[in-house]
């Protein structure tokens, strides 16, 4: 059995640089047993997954149709999966629903100015619920509410 989480946690982010000021957000997360990174982007409805890192994902017969856009336009084939565990920093959390989708334009932006991947975007579903707080001076997030 799992022990429940209490109390507010709070976990280390990283802030990175793609070009001259023009910063992202990253924080350490596992999804389903992989390891990566995470953009934290509050303008992201919804938190995504890099679908590459997911083939064997099927989506169920009755899928949940999630409209999704970016600032570049609409993005298409857009699936949902149910992660059967999403950890962010020492703790784990319940089961959550995250839309899996194409994420090559951002990856090979991050290759070319840093030479890493991301495995998504940890979007405005996961900060609302779980009251997060961003504290850039200190570069610290710190999750307020736990499943």
């Amino acid at each position: 059995m799992r022990k429940k989480n209490t109390g507010p946690i709070t976990v280390p982010i990283e802030k990175v640089e793609l070009e001259d000021h023009s910063y992202h957000i990253l924080v350490a997360v596992e999804v389903n047993g992989i390891a990566g990174d995470m953009i934290i982007d509050t303008g992201a409805s919804v938190t995504v997954a890099d679908r590459q890192l997911f083939p064997r994902f099927e989506e169920p017969e009755e899928a949940v149709k999630i409209q999704s856009g970016s600032i570049t336009g609409e993005i298409k084939d857009v699936q949902v999966m149910h992660t059967e565990s999403f950890q962010i920093g020492s703790i784990q959390l319940q089961e959550m629903c995250i839309a899996l989708i194409d994420l090559d334009y951002v990856n090979k932006m991050y290759k070319k100015h840093l030479n890493r991947k991301v495995i998504g975007l940890l979007g405005s579903d996961f900060c609302i619920r779980h009251g997060i707080i961003i504290d850039y001076p200190h570069l610290t997030l710190t999750i307020s509410q736990q499943d």
